[in-house]
């Protein structure tokens, strides 16, 4: 008796990732420092040129010495988080952007837009993962001008306004429309990696769509005008969601359909 056994992908054929995977932690690392140290050092030369520091000393003072000092350091942090972002969109500029397409992680067929999608992913992570007091980034990217230039650069290219912070790690490959809602907890990712590589797809949400809390949406997903999609749904790759439909459910699948919107 013989026992059939499935075909696998040789073990030599794929790269091992983790010299990969420490060096792009040391790089993240490396951009984030500097970062930090040049939104400080920005900061600090332009109220010294200014000569905007206090005249007293911030302790051993009264209470309105001590307030002035409080509101100079509110606005170091407000001109820190300015630079921190500026200085983003100037490094962003730098990095071409790949084309949409799969990339493979066999040795030896490694291409350039995967290394320029990688340089990109560690400006999107600084983005919308600064620290303290990197924590008005996602007030100024809502806000003109910083709002035209981010979506000019940056991406994702959107015409809405965000209250809550969705992460999009491939801003580049994400396009989204006016008046768009996205809930809580909701991402919104163009990449889709398997074993053997990653494929790159733009998503794009069309006007007036309404997406719920702790949804997943993934790349070449069209969402068309007036759609809604309820928390918790999961929309699987290419899927295309038409206008003024209702969508629920792991996998995402047409649960209704819905009124117009005007």
């Amino acid at each position: 008796m013989t026992t059939a056994t499935c075909p696998s992908v040789p073990a030599t054929t794929l790269k091992d990732p983790a010299a990969g995977i420490r060096a792009f932690m040391f790089f993240d690392g490396f951009v984030r420092l500097v970062l930090w140290q040049a939104s400080l050092a920005l900061t600090i030369v332009l109220f010294n040129v200014l000569d905007a520091w206090p005249a007293q000393a911030p302790f051993g003072t009264d209470w309105h010495a001590t307030w002035k000092w409080v509101e100079k350091l509110g606005h170091m942090v407000l001109v820190f988080n300015v630079a921190y972002l500026l200085l983003l969109l100037v490094l962003r500029l730098l990095i071409p952007t790949p084309k949409e397409g799969r990339y493979s992680f066999v040795k030896g067929t490694l291409r350039r837009d995967l290394l320029w999608a990688a340089l990109i992913s560690v400006l999107t992570r600084a983005r919308y993962e600064p620290p303290f007091p990197g924590f008005l980034v996602f007030h100024l990217v809502n806000l003109p001008p910083f709002c035209w230039l981010v979506r000019w650069i940056m991406g994702p290219n959107s015409r809405s306004v965000f209250v809550l912070n969705p992460p999009i790690p491939d801003p580049d490959f994400t396009e989204i429309g006016r008046n768009v809602t996205i809930g809580w907890g909701t991402s919104i990712t163009a990449h889709i990696q398997d074993r053997e590589g990653v494929t790159l797809k733009k998503v794009v949400i069309e006007d007036n769509v309404m997406i719920g809390a702790e949804v997943l949406i993934y790349g070449g997903t069209r969402i068309k005008r007036g759609a809604v999609v309820y928390g918790g749904a999961v929309v699987r790759p290419d899927t295309v969601i038409g206008e003024n439909e209702a969508w629920a459910g792991v996998p995402a699948r047409k649960i209704k359909d819905l009124q117009p919107v005007g």
